[in-house]
């Protein structure tokens, strides 16, 4: 069928500047329910999505906020974490916690490393699937300089940290809690079987295994010893815990091997050596489903090569129990090709049957280069013989590729190609842009140009003023006292105007996908090309930049039927629906009615709950009340709100909870099962303490 989506009903999407100094690439990323982390020097920035606007109402002329408005939390990341955050997860397998003498700082085997670590940086940083977190969200894992990688979500709150907003209550991350972390003096317990002496590791590089839809999920690491180490993470939380509680996690080592290239190391001295090390060297293929138990791919990158090893798990899988994971003892699959600094691996998000074989398929960024790659689940190519690069030809890139690269990471005027598209251009390109919204403000930016003797003439925070006398909305802008003084006709009298010059580059530092793909992001900084910079601790002027996939040339179900594919959170699916152009969500915002199916079974669930409703009475004056649409009334007018799972009245502030994406109210348990325990069955059974009853989307914490 094809899509019903208009694009005015969009709401435009608006950058946003920071001030930060950033230290490393891929330091952008969403997670599962679009909420949005940006990595920085000593710091993250974490953005919450704005659900509160109807784009079906929404109009040019009603204030709309942008899909993030203030950073909702910005947290340091440098803190060497002590071994004792991780005692509780000994505690849980009840196993001894080791004891030692820590030191804070270094790990690992590397000379320098081994005895000391940087300032800690933010080197990589990753969304978790959804569940781990409260009320089912996502946690998140952050890679630090000292080779540590701590996880953080958030901790149950006070319900004293939300303030009205627009008449909304908006959503709030506090508290921010460390749960747990590997590295650098930090210890995991190890499945029975796994059992090994205990060092201080140094990781430099982890990723997270896709959603398997089950209890729990998986996570691998890199150490600087040559090992890929596999994780098995679960977590359990109370609705009602106490402020501050993390939860209940099991985390435990279940499996390991060694991740090595078939090239013999060099000598860092040697003429013919490169250094091919990467933050980024992981990544997993989706999940194969074989009977009983699922397969994954994990990719690996070493020296000059690029390693792919099987990981099945037995399935189905009990909740907070250690999970069968059996490893292959040989790569299933390998590809030899020159490999320069952070090279990374993307898979494809689908299994592909090529007659009866699954195949999965991704791309190699090497990282100047973009080389596809695909392997069989269900076949073993045989094993890579140790030999040189110069057999493999892969000591150095080949001569043809010099100074040709398809992964830029710096936009200028003298790059034409720094952006590409495989996707179908429009009918009539020429008329207007091509690409996202983020990639023609990038355009603006670097062929913006003045003559040369102003753009000399000017210093850095001028030099970005516009011919028609307005500004780039940079932080580094004019201000008032400036603005009067500099007169741009006065300033351009006597100047050979025809000699132009571009005063801007731009880095681009990362980007990223929301969940439903409908979304881009791009993290960039802007440079002056005339003047000599530096970083700061003043920060650069850094953007976020959006940009969606415009498929008005293209309304067909091609385009819904893939967001459908996607098994996404009713967060991810309204992001898409406001920002993204995606069909629109039953439940939230009036888009579209329940599906018959599922208004059936919540018609039901109220029915069983509709004589608790007779029986209550105004909690202000005791008289009956009588439901009002979505509301409840009594006599002399006291209206309540009802919860939309149930249909029973909120008697009481703090006997509810709000969803963030409708802002419906929903009972808690406890107090529904004191208001029906009779029906204590039904409300354990078919109710959820974390998503909404209205429309499926989590509740502020």
């Amino acid at each position: 069928m094809p899509s019903k989506n208009n694009n005015n009903t969009t709401i435009p999407l608006e950058s946003f500047s920071l001030t930060a100094v950033p230290a490393s690439t891929h330091n952008i990323v969403w997670s599962p329910d679009a909420e949005l982390a940006v990595g920085c020097d000593d710091c993250v920035f974490i953005f919450l999505p704005e659900f509160s606007s109807d784009p079906l109402t929404s109009g040019p002329h009603l204030e709309v906020p942008r899909q993030y408005n203030d950073a909702a939390l910005r947290f340091p990341s440098v803190e060497h974490r002590h071994p004792e955050l991780n005692r509780p997860l000994f505690e849980t397998v009840k196993q001894e916690f080791p004891e030692f003498e820590y030191v804070p700082g270094g790990g690992g085997s590397g000379i320098i490393t081994g005895q000391g670590s940087s300032m800690n940086h933010c080197v990589a940083l990753e969304w978790s699937p959804s569940g781990l977190g409260r009320m089912k969200r996502s946690a998140l894992a952050v890679l630090t300089g000292a080779g540590a990688l701590t996880i953080y979500c958030e901790g149950a709150s006070d319900g004293m940290n939300t303030s009205k907003i627009r008449g909304r209550n908006p959503r709030s991350l506090r508290p921010w809690i460390a749960v747990w972390g590997v590295g650098a003096g930090l210890l995991l317990p190890r499945a029975e079987g796994h059992e090994a002496e205990y060092s201080k590791e140094y990781v430099t590089a982890f990723a997270w295994a896709k959603d398997t839809n089950d209890r729990g999920a998986f996570m691998a690491y890199a150490t600087d010893d040559g090992e890929v180490v596999i994780v098995s993470v679960q977590s359990k939380h109370d609705s009602d815990a106490n402020h501050g509680d993390s939860g209940l996690w099991r985390v435990e080592e279940v499996a390991r091997f060694i991740a090595e290239s078939p090239h013999p190391k060099l000598d860092p001295t040697d003429p013919d050596y490169s250094p091919s090390e990467s933050s980024f060297s992981l990544s997993w293929s989706p999940w194969l489903k074989r009977g009983f138990s699922k397969t994954s791919m994990i990719s690996y990158v070493a020296h000059n090569y690029v390693g792919f090893r099987e990981v099945t798990v037995n399935w189905p899988r009990k909740g907070m129990v250690t999970p069968r994971v059996t490893v292959s003892a040989v790569d299933n699959d390998g590809v030899c090709l020159h490999l320069a600094p952070d090279a990374f691996v993307v898979w494809e998000d689908l299994i592909w049957t090529i007659g009866s074989s699954k195949v999965g398929r991704g791309i190699i960024a090497t990282p100047a280069k973009a080389q596809a790659f695909e392997v069989a689940f269900d076949r073993k190519e045989p094993e890579i013989a140790s030999h040189t690069t110069d057999e493999c030809d892969t000591t150095y890139p080949k001569a043809k590729d010099d100074g040709i690269t398809q992964n830029p990471i710096t936009a200028t005027h003298e790059n034409d190609a720094w952006y590409q598209t495989n996707l179908s251009l429009p009918p009539n390109p020429e008329g207007g842009a091509i690409g996202p919204k983020w990639a023609t403000e990038i355009n603006q930016i670097i062929e913006h140009q003045l003559p040369r003797a102003l753009a000399h003439r000017l210093d850095s925070g001028l030099a970005s003023v516009k011919s028609d006398g307005g500004s780039d909305g940079s932080d580094n802008e004019m201000d008032d006292d400036e603005k009067s003084e500099f007169d741009a006709g006065d300033a351009m009298a006597g100047l050979d105007t025809e000699d132009q010059v571009h005063v801007n580059r731009v880095r681009i530092w990362g980007m990223t996908a929301s969940p439903g793909g409908g979304v881009t992001a791009a993290f960039i900084t802007q440079y002056g090309t005339m003047w000599p910079q530096r970083d700061t601790f003043a920060g650069h002027k850094c953007r976020v930049l959006f940009g969606r996939y415009d498929n008005r040339t293209e309304q067909s179900e091609e385009v819904d039927t893939a967001l459908a594919m996607k098994k996404l959170s009713t967060e991810a699916r309204t992001w898409e629906w406001m920002y993204g152009g995606g069909p629109p969500v039953a439940g939230v915002g009036g888009g579209i009615p329940t599906p018959t199916q599922e208004r059936d079974k919540r018609r039901a669930l109220k029915d069983h709950f509709e004589m608790v409703s007779r029986s209550q009475v105004c909690p202000f004056c005791d008289l009956p009340l009588e439901p009002v649409g979505t509301s409840m009334r009594c006599q002399e007018g006291h209206l309540l709100d009802t919860c939309a799972a149930t249909g029973l009245p909120i008697l009481a502030p703090g006997m509810s909870r709000i969803c963030s994406v409708c802002g419906s109210k929903c009972l808690k348990l406890k107090d529904l099962i004191a208001m029906a325990p009779q029906l204590k069955e039904i409300i354990t059974g078919e109710i959820s303490a974390e998503l909404c009853g209205g429309c499926g989307g989590k509740f502020i914490n």
